[in-house]
């Protein structure tokens, strides 16, 4: 597999992490051309040797990159993803799509006008973890999904100083769109209507932004997936990944701290989980590089993505009229 020349636009935290970190561990399939920050005092970390620029389009002419990815703020989504995709570059955007409902709809139409690769970064679908459950799930050992449920429970410090410190939604938007994608993913199923009560916790330091909610969906094949999430809790209780509880025909499957087990017959058995990456962003990176050199869209492309945002943005309409809402 030949390398395919990566180029990382925004160095904030989790794009710093993206270029020092995780493009690291890509050798074989990716090679790191440029980043592009605008604040020179966010290139510290980056390897010496990394070409660093404060202008996007100097550093595409530079250093011609096949994949941009993208880890700007929400807001910049849709006309750096729109530049990008004009100029037969592929891209893979860090989730959210986009800021807004309009503006990821916007997007879907430039890509079908312009065509190319635009893939989204929803990462959490790619740890082993879930990729073993959804294998168990498929092999019909257990029989067909009925009832999934899924806690999530974190202790969130003051992070205002990123992106997500000034969301209206900060647990749906930043956190829950990764649960319901795996929802979706583990299921195969899709959202029909959903009911969503968000609430906020004065003591933590979103105030009186909604940092928890309650959320249950009715999906396709008779399917009933109940959320309860926090960022506001006084201590962690789950990792970020959150504890799920699949119940089926002829037993249940629960994930809980990159564990998977078994409850069926009057028996528990646990499955073992050998982990791939501990960063599931490099299994993500694999299959965007594998996309784009066989010509194809890759797993969480934008028009996957965009029913998980869909089903998001429903959800928080349906907090703020107390209705269920189809989707």
């Amino acid at each position: 597999m030949e390398r395919v020349k990566v180029l990382v636009l925004g160095l904030g935290n989790f794009g710093h992490s993206w270029a020092a970190e995780v493009l690291p561990q890509c050798a074989q399939y990716a090679e790191l051309v440029a980043v592009v920050d605008h604040e020179k005092k966010k290139w510290l970390g980056i390897d010496e040797g990394i070409p660093k620029y404060t202008d996007l389009e100097t550093a595409i002419a530079e250093t011609m990159p096949e994949l941009v990815i993208n880890v700007t703020p929400p807001g910049l989504h849709c006309s750096i993803n729109e530049s990008l995709l004009k100029q037969r570059i592929g891209v893979l955007c860090e989730k959210p799509i986009a800021d807004s409902y309009e503006n990821a709809v916007k997007m879907g139409s430039i890509l079908q006008e312009n065509g190319g690769f635009l893939m989204i970064g929803e990462n959490y679908r790619y740890h082993t973890v879930f990729r073993k459950a959804k294998e168990i799930l498929l092999s019909g050992e257990l029989g067909r999904i009925n009832r999934v449920v899924c806690h999530f429970s974190h202790y969130h410090p003051d992070y205002s100083m990123f992106y997500h410190g000034t969301l209206a939604h900060p647990l749906l938007e930043d956190v829950s769109v990764h649960h319901l994608d795996l929802a979706r993913y583990l299921t195969g199923q899709e959202p029909l209507k959903v009911w969503c009560k968000e609430y906020a916790a004065e003591y933590c330091w979103y105030g009186k932004r909604p940092a928890s909610a309650l959320l249950i969906t009715e999906m396709t094949g008779d399917v009933v997936f109940h959320y309860d999430g926090t960022l506001a809790a006084p201590a962690s209780t789950t990792d970020w990944n959150g504890d799920w509880e699949i119940s089926c025909d002829r037993g249940i499957l629960k994930i809980s701290n990159h564990c998977i087990r078994i409850y069926q017959d009057d028996e528990v058995k646990e499955v073992p989980v050998v982990m791939e990456a501990e960063d599931s962003r490099v299994m993500m990176l694999r299959e965007a590089c594998m996309a784009l050199q066989e010509k194809r869209p890759g797993e969480t492309d934008f028009t996957d993505n965009f029913k998980t945002f869909g089903w998001l943005y429903k959800a928080i309409r349906s907090s703020e009229t107390g209705m269920w809402i189809g989707i």
